[in-house]
């Protein structure tokens, strides 16, 4: 009986120990909770504290930069110490600095910053004269422009008489100095004004045979300066004051150049009373002189 007691005092003494170390265990676990929750709520504050302070400084970073650029903007398109005042021009013979600059137009006082380079070069080469343009800006306040001009090639009677360069654009119609270019007469065109391109394959090839007779030793002294294409089949040339004249048809002028080359020293022997020399007969060459009419070769 003793001993029934004695075992059932133990039990009791045994469970009412294990009962007080859960109640330690589990206040422990409370404690370490709440420590565990604290720590984490301070690194959550300092987190979004650290995140809101480096957007901040973006923002204030990105408005200065801003504003760094817009003051720089202003002042380099507003100052005056960028407005252009000088206009250099290079390589102009014909024309005039005052008929160049009227073709650029006032830019004196712009901004060098917000001048546009290409306008002013495609205002220039709508000139009839000016081939090509270039311009530079040099800082901080003046304008290069290297201009090259057409050169006169020759003249050409239409409504009235032009000078052409030789890609055949109409230069103008008063040009000192060219009256010794080639004169080409005979042609019919419409709408005529500076500028524009007559030059079509009848004008060319003109030139081109021009070109050629002026290489034989008969036309040394006196070359051929004028064309006259009366029309298709058959083109005139001439010398300065017309005393020679050779006939040709363009189509057949290989043929008939070869026969002229092979009978130029016998038309040689009597060069200074030759009055003209036709070419526009197939397989033959007619030559006539003031005295008298040879037909041969």
């Amino acid at each position: 009986m003793e001993l029934a007691l004695l075992q059932e005092k133990n039990l009791v003494a045994a469970w009412k120990q294990k009962d007080t170390r859960r109640s330690k265990k589990r206040k422990k676990n409370i404690f370490s909770g709440k420590k565990l929750k604290r720590g984490i709520s301070n690194l959550d504050l300092s987190y979004i504290f650290l995140t809101l302070i480096t957007g901040l400084s973006k923002v204030v970073l990105l408005f200065a930069f801003s504003y760094g650029l817009f003051s720089g903007y202003r002042f380099i398109t507003q100052s005056p110490q960028f407005d252009v005042n000088r206009i250099i021009l290079v390589g102009h013979k014909q024309l005039s600095k005052e008929e160049l600059n009227l073709w650029i137009g006032s830019i004196i006082g712009e901004n060098i910053f917000q001048l546009e380079l290409d306008k002013i070069s495609q205002r220039l080469v709508e000139h009839p004269w000016v081939e090509s343009a270039s311009a530079r800006k040099v800082f901080p306040q003046e304008i290069n422009i290297l201009i090259k001009e057409r050169t006169p090639f020759a003249k050409i009677q239409l409504e009235q008489i032009y000078v052409m360069d030789n890609f055949g654009v109409l230069l103008g119609k008063e040009v000192e100095g060219v009256n010794q270019l080639p004169f080409i007469t005979g042609i019919n065109a419409k709408n005529i004004k500076l500028g524009s391109n007559v030059a079509d394959e009848e004008i060319i090839n003109g030139l081109h045979i021009m070109h050629s007779l002026n290489q034989l030793s008969i036309f040394e002294k006196k070359p051929i300066e004028n064309v006259h294409i009366s029309n298709k089949s058959r083109v005139t040339f001439s010398t300065h004051n017309h005393d020679i004249k050779v006939h040709i048809r363009p189509e057949i002028v290989n043929e008939n150049f070869k026969n002229l080359v092979l009978a130029l020293g016998a038309i040689e022997k009597n060069e200074y009373d030759l009055n003209y020399i036709d070419l526009s007969f197939s397989n033959k060459i007619v030559v006539k002189h003031r005295k008298k009419v040879k037909e041969k070769f």
